[in-house]
């Protein structure tokens, strides 16, 4: 998702946000004027933790942790930092701050192994002097962790807590996404904190992409199938229709 230095190996989270801030100074001409706010989060072993909080720090066990509420606009995150950004300067360095502060781990499998979900929320809100309209929305650029097979991980202690726990999230949102694209009446938004939490992007009004990388490696064909599967079934679910919201 964030790639790496140089114009040719961005990732989309980059690009995004650069794609973004040019088409809103492009809009300044037609009399729209926009703000946008940010913030960086991570679920790790089921935990919400801020990544831009003041002071935050590496550990565990002093990191700020943040809890996920309802209210009549959607879920929420509490006490969850949010910034002010007005160019693609501010979100680059709140962008390396948060990597900073992400928890990753050496596996078997690779040795920068991301422990957890990262989520990156960029709300934009237009207005536009010449015809008075307003305009909202909200853009989620989200860096799942890996799924790991057990056995291929070599993970023992806290690392084989995190996989467990990587892989239960990720099982749970397919659950999810199978729920809806049965259309069932009851979708598992609940299970996990990272389908509660993108629950709004999930349903209603909202347009989901999701992108998966597989390996070129003979030796990881088993999960390479499994996701290229996954993948098609998510290809086949339809979430709703994306409106303009004003």
């Amino acid at each position: 998702m964030m790639g790496k230095p140089g114009n040719d190996q961005k990732g989309i989270i980059p690009r995004s946000l650069e794609q973004i801030f040019k088409t809103s100074r492009f809009l300044e001409s037609q009399g729209w004027n926009y703000s946008m706010q940010a913030s960086m989060l991570e679920i790790y072993n089921e935990t919400i933790r801020d990544l831009l909080a003041p002071g935050r720090s590496n550990s565990f066990e002093s990191s700020k942790q943040c809890t996920i509420k309802h209210d009549p606009h959607g879920n929420i995150v509490s006490d969850l930092t949010i910034i002010d950004v007005f160019g693609i300067a501010d979100v680059t360095s709140l962008l390396e701050k948060a990597s900073q502060s992400r928890s990753v781990g050496k596996t078997q499998m690779n040795e920068q192994s991301s422990r957890s979900h990262f989520v990156f929320t960029l709300k934009i809100s237009g207005s536009n002097e010449n015809t008075g309209q307003n305009v909202q929305g909200v853009l989620n650029l989200i860096d799942l962790a890996g799924s790991e097979r057990l056995a291929k991980s070599g993970s023992t202690g806290d690392r084989l807590k995190e996989t467990q726990s990587i892989n239960k999230s990720l099982s749970a949102l397919s659950d999810v996404i199978f729920a809806i694209a049965k259309g069932d009446d009851h979708v598992p938004f609940r299970n996990s904190k990272l389908t509660y939490l993108l629950q709004p992007c999930l349903g209603g009004d909202s347009k989901a992409l999701m992108f998966v990388n597989i390996s070129p490696e003979a030796s990881s064909v088993g999960e390479t199938i499994c996701s290229l599967r996954f993948a098609s079934r998510v290809n086949a679910c339809e979430i709703g229709i994306p409106r303009r919201h004003t």
